[in-house]
C-alpha cells in the first residue's frame, strides 16, 4: 500500500471542487454523506424505491414517512447533486443532511 497523501487541506479547496482530482486523475477522496428524507407517508415507499436508482444514493431505512439515505461521490458536488434533486421532488417535505465524512482515497479499498 502506499503511503497516503498528507497534503494540507484548504477549507477553500474543499468548496471550490480542487480535491476533487489529483494528478492521476482519480478523486483523492471519498464523501459520504447520509440524509433523512420527509415525505408523504402515502410517497414513501415509491421515493425510496426511485431514490434507490439514483447514482451513489443507498436507501437503508423506510419508516412512516422517514427515509434514510447514504450519499457516495469524489466531491462534495456529487453528494449536492443528488441531495438537490431529492429536495425539489414532489412529495417530498424536506431533505436534511445529518452527516459528512470526507476519506482518503486510500481508506476505499478498506470499506469495499
Amino acid at each position: 500500500m502506499r503511503e497516503p497523501d498528507r497534503t494540507p487541506i484548504q477549507r477553500r479547496d474543499i468548496l471550490t471542487g480542487k480535491l476533487k482530482q489529483d494528478s492521476g486523475g482519480e478523486s483523492r477522496f471519498l464523501h459520504i454523506s447520509s440524509a433523512i428524507v420527509t415525505a408523504r407517508p402515502d410517497r414513501a415507499a415509491d421515493l425510496a424505491r426511485h431514490f434507490a436508482t439514483l447514482p451513489g444514493t443507498e436507501v437503508h431505512a423506510v419508516q412512516g414517512a422517514k427515509i434514510v439515505l447514504v450519499l457516495e461521490g469524489a466531491s462534495v458536488g456529487e453528494i449536492r447533486q443528488p441531495h438537490g434533486a431529492i429536495s425539489v421532488m414532489e412529495g417530498v417535505f424536506s431533505a436534511n443532511l445529518v452527516f459528512e465524512q470526507i476519506l482518503p482515497a486510500d481508506e476505499r479499498e478498506a470499506l469495499s
